[in-house]
């Protein structure tokens, strides 16, 4: 069992998730190593500072590794570990970064090295961008971070990896594999599906009428903006959480039949009290910045419509050491000016923001 930190992170695949810990991590003061099959990847990521001790191969990124995060593609995660069974050392702790827990579970259970530990675990957070060069050191912050508890692991196992993401800004969340497997299937694997069928149609729709693309306005980009996701990569995600993305599906199925039954009727009651319904439940969501976690306290900001306006806002809050979690455009109208929304630690945060914004004349208020 590791009991000290002179041991080292390793990352096995060193792309976005793989890449934005190891920086994260590197901020913080540990020593990571990674290996990707990839040598430009490996290289481009000690260059950024993803990685501070650069391997020659596998077994030396594995060398007295205390830690492994295993951040490749789920199909990959369990070939990776059956990979290290004979130079993994006994206590070596490894952990995933996999989008979908129960087949993974099963997969690794199979090849996980002797006298060795695996906490499964996901990251909710995420970029259109891919592979290492959309790295970003901050792209764990606020998220929530799934970490899956196996009773048969001694306690210190999950204390060591709940750590070290903690270490990276992201909030630690527990669910069993079945209960995270059923949530991200509808708040994260159906939705992507949905964009990409809107995309889709939307294509087609060009195809018919010249020109519907060049009227896509925020609504439609918003809506679609995950369908950018690396096809490869989600075909994987989607078939191995396929029967309960097929369970949210039917869900989504029966409510898109009940709207196309208001139309159909010319229902203006029905209608209205659907749209309604949505609204509220879209208002039930708690103010957050990423994940499905973390009540954040917000207010809101009216700037005017000049050069520098955001950043004396940040200036002012920076200068009475007032975090910001997460800060949002709301609205913007040329020669009018926007409005911010900014998201804080407490209330207490948000009172003082207040006041402070408001001594140096803008509109602020909480939300």
């Amino acid at each position: 069992m590791m009991t000290d930190w002179n041991r080292k992170i390793t990352i096995l695949g060193l792309g976005l998730m793989g890449g934005s810990l190891g920086s994260a991590l590197v901020r913080k003061g540990y020593t990571v190593s990674g290996w990707d099959r990839e040598p430009d990847a490996v290289a481009e990521a000690y260059r950024i500072g993803a990685i501070n001790h650069l391997p020659h191969d596998l077994n030396s990124a594995m060398e007295d590794a205390g830690v492994v995060f295993v951040a490749t593609p789920v199909t990959s995660i369990a070939k990776v570990i059956a990979e290290c069974r004979s130079i993994a050392m006994p206590g070596t702790i490894f952990t995933d970064l996999g989008s979908i827990k129960e087949q993974v579970i099963r997969e690794v259970r199979q090849v996980l090295p002797e006298a060795c530990y695996f906490v499964p675990g996901h990251p909710m957070t995420g970029s259109e961008k891919n592979g290492i060069a959309g790295a970003d050191p901050f792209l764990f912050e606020n998220a929530a971070y799934i970490l899956i508890e196996d009773p048969s692991n001694p306690a210190e196992v999950f204390e060591t990896v709940k750590s070290l993401v903690k270490a990276t800004g992201a909030h630690v969340m527990t669910l069993t594999a079945g209960e995270h497997d059923r949530i991200v299937a509808t708040v994260s694997h159906l939705p992507h599906l949905v964009a990409a069928v809107l995309a889709k149609a939307a294509g087609m729709a060009e195809e018919a009428h010249p020109g519907t693309l060049a009227l896509a306005a925020g609504g439609f980009r918003d809506t679609t903006r995950i369908a950018m996701g690396s096809p490869e990569l989600w075909e994987d995600i989607i078939r191995g959480n396929r029967v309960k993305i097929l369970e949210a599906l039917d869900l989504f199925r029966h409510e898109l039949q009940l709207m196309q039954e208001i139309l159909e009727s010319d229902d203006a009651e029905g209608l209205r009290s659907f749209l309604t319904r949505a609204r509220e439940t879209r208002l039930q969501i708690p103010a957050k910045n990423k994940g499905f976690l973390t009540l954040l306290h917000e207010m809101v900001v009216t700037i005017e419509d000049r050069p520098g306006a955001i950043e004396e806002v940040l200036r002012f809050l920076s200068r009475e050491s007032i975090n910001i979690k997460d800060i949002e455009i709301l609205r913007v109208r040329e020669g009018e000016g926007g409005t911010l929304k900014l998201s804080l630690e407490d209330n207490q945060a948000v009172d003082k923001a207040v006041k402070v914004l408001a001594a140096h004349g803008f509109k602020a208020w909480r939300r």
